[in-house]
């Protein structure tokens, strides 16, 4: 087998991006020692993948391939995660995961139904107070939401105590779903608002059931922001008759 090519200068870069010696590094990281970490800054060890691993769990969108192979580019889509969530933090913004999205329909299922990271954290201003998240919607089914759309969420703790008739987003296994809910033994029935028909009289989006073992998360739909020629419009759901 080949032996990889040690390649010391991509660790090194990273360290002066983060303006870190290699003990606060190491510290960083929990479990590796600082001798790891100055074994491959002084080109004895490479990055092995167990370690780059460790790296991109704490600091989330460096780049993998980057670590091992120096396949640019270091960092992906924004500068360092975690910096982005302290500043979050401090100024009480909410994570925006706009690499996914929520959709309605006949039983569709959104794509990337695995957890996510946020693309961004956003100001809500007095919008929507409790907000814990926001997400992009698509789709028909539900005609109260345009396609494109941006929901405000407020995750729910407990699942059986949400209120019927309230839309809410279901995080599935497969996918993230937004209908107007009711809860019934074993889980919670979805449906939609529109109301659309085949020319047989049966409901093209009819209602589905989604057992509670399926169900990651659960999410109250708060209203949602929509762009509109030069402004922004903001719909809270609480205000929707």
């Amino acid at each position: 087998m080949k032996k990889e090519k040690v390649k010391k200068h991509y660790l090194n870069e990273l360290l002066s991006y983060l303006k870190m010696n290699e003990t606060d590094f190491a510290k960083s990281l929990d479990d590796v020692s600082r001798i790891k970490i100055n074994h491959v800054l002084n080109f004895r060890n490479g990055i092995s993948s167990q370690l780059a691993n460790k790296i991109i769990a704490k600091y989330e969108n460096v780049s993998f391939d980057w670590l091992r192979y120096g396949i640019d580019p270091m960092l992906i889509d924004k500068p360092i995660y975690l910096s982005l969530e302290r500043n979050a933090q401090q100024r009480n913004l909410i994570p925006f995961y706009d690499d996914v999205c929520t959709i309605g329909g006949n039983k569709e299922i959104a794509a990337n139904g695995a957890a996510s990271r946020p693309v961004e954290y956003i100001d809500t201003g007095d919008w929507f107070n409790n907000a814990t998240a926001a997400i992009r919607h698509y789709g028909d089914s539900m005609v109260e939401y345009p396609p494109g759309c941006i929901l405000a969420l407020k995750e729910v703790q407990e699942f059986r105590l949400i209120i019927p008739g309230k839309d809410y987003v279901i995080d599935t296994v497969e996918g993230r779903i937004t209908k107007k809910v009711r809860l019934i033994p074993e889980g919670i029935r979805a449906y939609s608002t529109n109301e659309d028909k085949y020319d047989d009289g049966e409901l093209i989006h009819q209602p589905f059931d989604v057992p509670f073992e399926l169900i990651h998360k659960i999410f109250e739909v708060l209203g949602y922001v929509v762009k509109k020629g030069s402004g922004t419009m903001v719909y809270n759901a609480n205000e929707r008759k």
